[in-house]
């Protein structure tokens, strides 16, 4: 993942300068802000980055199209830590102000474009997560709607499909995580997945994980 963000900053970078005469304005919707992106993607990716940002070919990036947005709601460190049975774990939620779009080619995800919520408006803020967001999207239920989000624990670096019906959450993991027992692809109650996080959030020493 440390690769995607790198590469995202570099890109970022890029945009800028390209821009800096005749900057472009955020946009007043998410996805006016990710079909800028698009064409910001479609300019910036080469016959050397191409595969880093989860591509197949340089070809394809003509290709590529936004699929549907997926909201990110985030459970920061001292909210887990906090966590004791019985709390209501929709409390320790926060609504992330980015949003993320997957990038499909011939109806296959590529890698994901994320817009992020500023006070001007909403624009690009990072591309890539290749592997991440194909494994989202693989566990999504399209049409869910704001029902369904990605709930992502960021001290940890963990990404879950979340699924809220009437007042209960359950969370699906999206990979095998020796950190956490349950298997890829099978519901569980968020509570179960704070019960063993918790302590891990205890003895979390800070580091990059």
């Amino acid at each position: 993942m440390h690769r995607y963000m790198i590469l995202t900053a570099f890109l970022l970078a890029a945009v800028g300068c390209s821009q800096r005469e005749t900057p472009k304005p955020p946009s007043a919707q998410p996805q006016e802000a990710g079909s800028s992106a698009m064409t910001i993607l479609q300019k910036l990716v080469t016959e050397q980055n191409y595969r880093s940002l989860g591509f197949e070919s340089l070809d394809e990036v003509k290709e590529a199209q936004l699929g549907q947005p997926m909201a990110v709601s985030n459970i920061a460190l001292d909210k887990l830590k906090s966590y004791r049975q019985g709390t209501d774990a929709n409390t320790l939620l926060a609504a992330s102000p980015e949003t993320i779009y997957p990038v499909t080619v011939r109806g296959s995800v590529r890698t994901s474009v994320t817009i992020v919520h500023k006070e001007a408006g909403y624009e690009p803020a990072s591309f890539g997560n290749a592997e991440i967001v194909k494994a989202l999207v693989r566990y999504r239920q399209p049409d869910a709607g704001p029902n369904e989000f990605v709930l992502r624990i960021p001290a940890f670096n963990m990404y879950y499909v979340a699924r809220r019906v009437e007042n209960r959450l359950t969370v699906i993991p999206i990979v095998e995580d020796p950190r956490v027992k349950a298997k890829a692809g099978e519901p569980i109650p968020v509570e179960t997945l704070l019960d063993q996080l918790r302590p891990l959030a205890d003895s979390y020493n800070g580091l990059p994980m």
